[in-house]
């Protein structure tokens, strides 16, 4: 069977997503999600991966967890079977796309049998399971030289079509390596007992990890006669994993997720949904959970009129200043549609706020003159300080947002500023905005925004009164001193603030922030 998207018309690739961790999606995984005509997903997925899809993807929700019971004559599964068959007669190329891997636990092969019924072309990708995954993430070996030689995967729940229970506990108790349990948590007393009444010791170490490789993740150790009464203190619920055995004792050496100095925090960020990325990897990196409210539109100005007139007499300026990456990104993608490049420069010497910025304009074949020690527009202002400015003329392309204290001071040494509008810095429409429900109920740490016109967005798109009392409630975290003024404007307080102004040091300081703590 051909193993290329597209080799043959009409195909279904069943797809291991991991067990929560985007990042756990195989490389194949993510190359035929970016081929996908249509998507089926499950329960139990960062959507985060559907991201890899074209724009024109056909997404379809078609998670069913735990046991539930099907709907009138025919299962639920049994009519996934009959859409994806359909979907593949049609000529599409189907990703089905599951947590886990698709043959461990995961209907994977009740899928595929369908497919080999209806003479479907398919393919099963393997994805990073649960019992590997997860186990891992929670610092316990599936298995350990010496002390575990043996990994038993067992569900915890029968189908519900099933009279009688297919697992003897009896006999799983005799074993002495790692067991694992699949979808027992509702039935954790009975499992541990059952275990412990066929002979495995009630000393045995055990754990119970919910949300496991999620931001969420939490787990509690405990004895196999106590997990349950632990567990249930906890307040562990699905989904989680289950594991009974000695490799459970080598937690406290192997935890590296959970002792990550930001895991269990979590964080709203408040960019673009163009700049969230970067950020929300690094946090997530740390460990945090973070949440989303895009309250910035970048946009092209209306009007090119004045920006290109500049751009024509680019050279006769004596300094170009760059404030920030999206300035950089606008204005040269102005010159490439002008038909111009980084030679229109000439003479005019380029002043860049800080790294961010300054790398982009090197990406551009621009390499700064100026580059102040300290990344913000009061540090530039201070770099240009030592600079004669006495009538050169300045070009300053920027958001749309008006003149600021850095044109202020590059007017007092004598320069003329011509402040050019390369990009929008726009609040979305208040109707489109949907608040996170960690922040409607009061579950969020900390707040980060990384620029004024987020803090002001979030005032005007939740409301003054409603938006000033959530964040009241939190932690503020500012990227730089011009953030952190328009936060105090706002009657608020800067609770931490990197010495530099950039993402990088941004969550450096969260880090150290709640490190203290």
């Amino acid at each position: 069977m051909p193993s290329s998207p597209g080799a043959t018309s009409g195909r279904v690739y069943i797809v291991g997503a991991g067990p929560g961790d985007p990042g756990l999606i195989t490389v194949k995984g993510a190359r035929l999600l970016a081929a996908a005509d249509i998507v089926f997903y499950d329960d139990l997925l960062d959507t985060r991966l559907l991201e890899l899809t074209r724009p024109d993807c056909e997404h379809v929700y078609a998670g069913h967890r735990g046991g539930r019971q099907p709907e009138g004559s025919r299962s639920r599964q049994d009519g996934l079977n009959d859409r994806l068959v359909a979907e593949a007669h049609a000529g599409r190329l189907v990703v089905r796309l599951k947590g886990g891997d698709p043959y461990i636990f995961g209907r994977g092969g009740e899928e595929a049998i369908a497919l080999r019924e209806a003479d479907i072309p398919f393919e099963v990708v393997s994805g990073v399971s649960a019992a590997s995954g997860v186990l891992a993430y929670a610092g316990i070996p599936l298995t350990h030289r010496n002390v575990a030689a043996t990994a038993t995967l067992v569900a915890g729940h029968e189908s519900p079509a099933h009279d009688e229970p297919g697992v003897d506990w009896s006999a799983l108790a005799q074993l002495s390596g790692t067991l694992v349990v699949f979808m027992g948590s509702r039935r954790l007393g009975a499992i541990t007992a059952s275990l412990i009444a066929g002979g495995r010791s009630e000393d045995t170490p055990a754990a119970a990890i919910q949300w496991g490789t999620w931001p969420g993740q939490r787990s509690v150790v405990a004895t196999l006669g106590t997990l349950a009464q632990r567990a249930d203190e906890e307040q562990i619920a699905s989904p989680a994993l289950i594991v009974v055995g000695e490799v459970v004792d080598l937690r406290d050496t192997l935890n590296w997720y959970e002792s990550k100095p930001l895991f269990g925090r979590r964080v709203l960020i408040t960019r673009s949904r163009e700049q969230t990325g970067p950020l929300q990897l690094l946090l997530e990196s740390e460990g945090a959970e973070v949440h989303c409210l895009p309250l910035l539109e970048i946009s092209p100005p209306e009007d090119w009129t004045v920006v290109d007139g500049a751009i024509s007499r680019l050279s006769g300026f004596g300094w170009v200043v760059f404030t920030s990456p999206n300035s950089v990104t606008f204005f040269f993608d102005r010159l490439r549609q002008l038909s111009k490049d980084a030679r229109a420069f000439g003479s005019a010497r380029v002043a860049a706020v800080g790294q961010s910025t300054g790398q982009l304009l090197h990406a551009r074949g621009i390499q700064p003159d100026l580059l102040p020690e300290t990344h913000s527009a009061a540090g530039l202002a201070k770099a240009f300080e030592a600079i004669p400015l006495r009538d050169q003329e300045i070009l300053l392309p920027a958001s749309s947002i008006g003149r600021t204290e850095l044109d202020e001071a590059l007017v007092r040494q004598g320069a003329t500023v011509l402040r050019v509008t390369t990009y929008q810095n726009l609040p979305p429409p208040r109707d489109a905005v949907e608040l996170p429900s960690a922040l409607t109920e009061g579950q969020l740490d900390c707040v980060l925004f990384a620029s004024p016109s987020s803090a002001r967005h979030f005032v005007e798109v939740v409301g003054p009164e409603q938006g000033l009392a959530y964040l009241q409630q939190l932690d503020i975290a500012a990227i730089g001193p011009t953030t952190a003024s328009a936060l105090r404007e706002l009657g608020l307080t800067v609770d931490l603030m990197p010495e530099e102004s950039t993402v990088p040091a941004l969550v450096q300081a969260l880090c150290d922030h709640y490190g203290q703590r």
